[in-house]
């Protein structure tokens, strides 16, 4: 016996309001379900019965668990654990330091350079990693960071360099990366990787972006001194580290779209607000 358009429908309901969202292990547990419906409603059973026996069989919890298993073994985890999540948060936390000191109005020598070359470096570090373990979703937000931190510097001028500006020159760290990168792991299956994760959930272009986040904290508050702006500045970046850490532990989609959104407009807001107080 055949489930009509309806009766599957009914099925996939079930397991997309349980959390089950990977394309491939959605269509495995939908034809596995259904074929254990339809083989009770050949003993006799109708459909209502048999969906009973099957979501028995099958609980939400138990399917739950089986999906992020079989995501973990081909590298496609949507969420990750405590410990994982927190130690992604660390090159924001570092932004945090620098940006604080750089905007506190007082002068502490060396401590400012150090702190913003260190949270850089932690940056391109975190995206060779990514590229060497063919791009986990923690290692997301480095990418889109290293590209638009890149391609910002190709248009500022530093003068003890050079007069004009950066230009192809900005590209270097990026370009060390990759090649140290592809000493450990010479292949392009991380690309295939990365495009396959953006295929199966295309909010991680939004997370990708959202690493140059605690950079564009540094630039809107480019030129405003004052020592009140330190706790604002590491509060910006506390909620643009805890959207972070909640996209990487979320099970849900929407949450996790949720969770980024909501703090990088936050962190907006108090941007927003903060200057006009400065400027006034």
């Amino acid at each position: 016996m055949i489930l009509n358009e309806l009766q599957v429908r009914q099925v996939r309901h079930y397991l997309k309001a349980n959390g089950v969202e990977n394309r491939l292990t959605l269509c495995d547990f939908l034809d596995h379900i259904c074929c254990m419906i339809e083989q009770q409603m050949e003993k006799g059973s109708s459909f209502e019965e048999s969906l009973v026996i099957a979501f028995k069989k099958f609980p939400a919890s138990e399917i739950k668990n089986i999906e992020l298993f079989t995501l973990k073994i081909l590298n496609m985890e949507t969420s990750f654990s405590t410990r994982i999540s927190l130690l992604a948060t660390i090159p924001f936390g570092l932004f945090g330091l620098a940006w604080a000191f750089s905007n506190s109005g007082l002068t502490i020598p060396f401590i400012e350079l150090f702190l913003s070359v260190v949270s850089v470096l932690a940056m391109f570090i975190l995206l060779g990693v990514g590229w060497i373990k063919n791009f986990p979703r923690w290692s997301f937000p480095a990418i889109g960071f290293c590209l638009c931190f890149s391609l910002f510097f190709m248009m500022i001028t530093i003068p003890a360099f050079q007069s004009e500006i950066l230009g192809y020159w900005a590209l270097l760290p990026l370009l060390i990366t990759m090649t140290v990168s592809l000493m450990f792991n010479p292949t392009l299956k991380p690309v295939r990787q990365l495009a396959k994760k953006i295929k199966e959930d295309p909010a991680l272009i939004l997370f990708t972006f959202y690493g140059f986040a605690p950079f564009f904290v540094f630039l809107f508050y480019d030129e405003m001194n004052a020592v009140w702006l330190i706790p604002v500045i590491l509060f910006s970046i506390i909620i643009l580290s805890t959207g972070l850490y909640l996209f990487l532990r979320s099970e849900k989609k929407k949450t996790r779209i949720i969770s980024i959104v909501t703090s990088g407009m936050a962190t907006l807001i108090i941007a927003i607000i903060v200057s006009n107080l400065y400027w006034n």
